[in-house]
């Protein structure tokens, strides 16, 4: 990898399904974008055969070649595939050696056979199993599940350290003969703990990662590291935590050649839930119209299961699953005011009203005859969503304020050429310019989240970027005090 590898194309959440996903790695590989990341675990391995299919076609029609592409996956977590097969071996009494038993439906391993399994069936789902093929960079995938592990079951943190890093070596003597066969070309780990505090249960010191590939081999390939970094989470540039809390990970990775992948640079976690690092588009919520709708829908839903599905003759089964399914109204009456952020609002509409939404429209469409029964519904969803949407804009208007407030920080401390970006570009730009960072690597599984990138590839760096990082951690600093007091 080299610094023209400055934004890769982050593949959580790409499905090969679908369809737009697909269109957007074209464009971004049509258009320079050279590093691709992707994980054994992103939606259940459809994300590496997107990444497959999209290259294998690029590559066949002369568009690309091969060595142009640095593929970056890994492997280490049990989910869902792959945690019912773990569970089968286990269960038939061979299981994979050194699994962390984390919770029900999310076990992680990074033992060699687990990883042996792993990467044969990753060469193959990127199609690279043929004569030839590799991975660029393979990557153990949060290892500190072990510690997270230790910690909640109570293990002394000393104790629990030696065993973790005991796994890491085990897994970089099976990396290194990989890299030997030429199944990979180097190796390294994706955790989100090396910015955090040294004193810190799960804490991933990058030196004694140094160390441990060393004691392996002196010409050895562990040459890559990836840790979240962003305008808000700015740990990897600010705090201290290797060699006698003397060096930051940025630091130590710059001073010893190790190559620094950054993950989520728009999505920053923080004490009050997951923050969006972007501008928002969206019309003016009317609250008095909003009320109006919700009185509506809530009527209509008292209407439908009270009455009209009785009148229908509907099996009391489905009638439980009616009463479960149509509860929008009820719901966004008792909590619209109260989902905190828009992130928080789109998380709830894609994890509780969308499943809900889903069944009651395949209900209809399986179970319901009657025509004027069809038509009330038919107007129920489409109220349903245009109360989702307002709800949205109401919570898009707050975002928005606080987006201006990132942009006037911005803004006083960028060039006029940088001063027109998007927030989200502002966002990326200002941490590829930190030293030790080699590659963002920016979510763009739309067309319009590759254009967003495109038009910062080849900007200028930003020069104030300790000063813009510096006012942004003093100020959240203060308004967490301010929440304090």
């Amino acid at each position: 990898m080299t610094k023209e590898n400055n934004y890769g194309f982050g593949c959580y959440r790409i499905d090969n399904r679908i369809e737009e996903h697909i269109n957007a790695l074209g464009r971004a590989l049509s258009n320079g974008v050279r590093l691709i990341d992707t994980s054994a675990n992103y939606t259940d391995g459809r994300s590496e055969i997107l990444v497959g299919n999209v290259l294998n076609d690029m590559l066949e029609g002369g568009k690309i070649k091969r060595d142009e592409v640095v593929i970056v996956t890994k492997g280490g977590y049990m989910q869902g595939r792959n945690y019912q097969f773990a569970r089968r071996k286990r269960d038939d009494g061979s299981p994979f050696s050194d699994v962390v038993e984390y919770e029900e439906g999310l076990w992680h391993s990074i033992s060699p056979d687990y990883l042996e399994d792993q990467i044969n069936r990753q060469l193959y789902r990127l199609d690279q199993n043929g004569k030839g093929g590799y991975i660029d960079v393979y990557l153990l995938h949060n290892p500190e599940y072990y510690l997270n592990y230790a910690c909640k079951n109570a293990y002394e943190k000393e104790d629990a350290r030696k065993e973790y890093y005991h796994r890491i070596k085990k897994a970089f003597e099976f990396l290194e003969e990989k890299t030997e066969l030429g199944k990979i070309k180097s190796y390294g780990i994706s955790s989100n703990s090396f910015p955090h505090k040294s004193t810190n249960f799960d804490f991933t010191s990058l030196e004694k990662l140094l160390e441990l590939a060393s004691s392996v081999s002196s010409v050895n390939n562990f040459k890559v590291i990836q840790l979240p970094f962003n305008i808000i989470e700015s740990d990897a540039y600010f705090e201290k935590n290797n060699c006698g809390d003397t060096k930051t990970v940025l630091e130590l990775a710059s001073e010893r050649g190790i190559r620094v992948l950054v993950n989520r640079p728009l999505n920053a976690i923080t004490q009050n839930g997951l923050v969006r690092l972007a501008d928002f588009t969206h019309d003016k919520f009317d609250r008095n119209e909003f009320l109006k709708y919700l009185e509506v829908v809530e009527l209509m839903e008292d209407d439908f299961l009270r009455e009209k599905f009785r009148n229908d003759n509907v099996p009391e089964n489905d009638l439980e699953l009616l009463h479960a399914a149509m509860v929008a109204g009820r719901t966004l009456k008792n909590n619209w005011e109260s989902f905190g952020t828009i992130e928080h609002f789109n998380d709830i509409v894609e994890h509780y009203f969308s499943h809900r939404i889903n069944l009651l429209v395949d209900y209809f469409e399986e179970k319901v005859n009657d025509d004027d029964l069809i038509k009330q519904f038919d107007r129920y969803i489409r109220l349903v969503f245009r109360l989702l949407n307002m709800t949205s804009n109401y919570y898009k208007e707050f975002a928005n304020r606080r987006s201006g407030y990132l942009h006037s920080v911005f803004d006083d401390f960028l060039s006029g050429e940088h001063r027109d970006l998007t927030l989200s570009q502002k966002a990326m730009l200002t941490v590829s310019s930190v030293p030790g960072v080699n590659c963002v690597l920016a979510g763009m599984r739309k067309e319009k989240y590759v254009d967003d990138v495109l038009g910062i590839k080849n900007a200028s760096p930003v020069k104030q970027y300790d000063r813009i990082l510096s006012k942004l951690r003093e100020d959240l600093l203060g308004a967490l005090m301010e929440n304090k007091n």
